[in-house]
């Protein structure tokens, strides 16, 4: 009930940068990391409230933070293409960038929703887990095949056994391109006209889940996309294939 608790984080981290090699410049990022915390967030959700089963031990509500992606991987580049004169101007100025985005997905925590007959009236328990869940982040209508078998109510007067965020959200992988197409204007002024196109291959990115009750019927089930989630539909990161023009004057 209170803004209180700790956090820990362990990386590795690796970069690669590499500039200006026959047109080319290109960065490599990878993060391999592990984040645990009591709670990531304030007394303001419900559904991420954290089960206290001992208030005067707050160690035991230690999980992975909210937040916790445990592999994060980035690459970015663009070539421009040497310049000819075989067509003129329509054969100068051309390039082409790309980045590439893969993370693992998020945690969260299998809970029974505001059904609390626990006796502490924390307004909000974490389930019982019988067994490991078995996951198909194909599947956006069972990513967790043996949901029924892993999960469970508490009886009254008992608390879930689960830990805080122990079960895992599909991850993302996207490729996007850009190609560009520079005009000279006088001086050093100049036309840039781009088509920039997101989710290259049009792979499905799943979203959050339906819902985090495992007495719904909709648990283990995701009816929506990243960038739904993020109110942004189609160009946030994790929608379908989007496309868009652009022209920028450089002066």
């Amino acid at each position: 009930m209170t803004n209180d608790g700790r956090s820990w984080y362990d990386a590795l981290q690796l970069s690669y940068r590499q500039s200006n090699w026959h047109g080319i410049n290109s960065q490599y990022n990878y993060t391999l990391s592990k984040c645990e915390d009591y709670n990531s967030d304030n007394v303001r959700g419900r559904n991420n409230f954290p089960q206290a089963n001992n208030p005067y031990n707050p160690a035991a509500n230690k999980g992975p933070c909210g937040f916790d992606r445990r592999h994060n991987a980035n690459v970015a580049g663009t070539y421009s293409f040497p310049n000819s004169d075989a067509l003129g101007p329509i054969s100068r100025g051309w390039a082409i960038g790309t980045v590439f985005t893969a993370l693992s997905g998020e945690p969260f925590t299998p809970n029974i929703g505001s059904r609390d007959r626990s006796g502490q009236d924390t307004g909000s328990l974490r389930a019982n887990c019988l067994a490991a869940p078995i996951y198909d982040f194909t599947n956006p209508d069972k990513f967790i095949t043996n949901a029924a078998q892993a999960f469970s109510v508490p009886g009254t007067g008992q608390l879930g056994t689960c830990g805080r965020n122990s079960a895992r959200l599909p991850g993302l992988a996207q490729w996007d391109l850009n190609i560009l197409k520079s005009f000279r204007l006088s001086g050093s002024s100049r036309v840039e006209a781009r088509w920039e196109i997101f989710n290259v291959l049009n792979r499905v990115n799943l979203g959050g889940p339906q819902s985090t009750n495992v007495r719904s019927g909709l648990f283990g089930t995701i009816g929506s996309t990243p960038d739904v989630d993020a109110g942004n539909p189609v160009i946030a990161q994790g929608g379908p294939r989007a496309m868009q023009w652009a022209v920028k004057i450089i002066f």
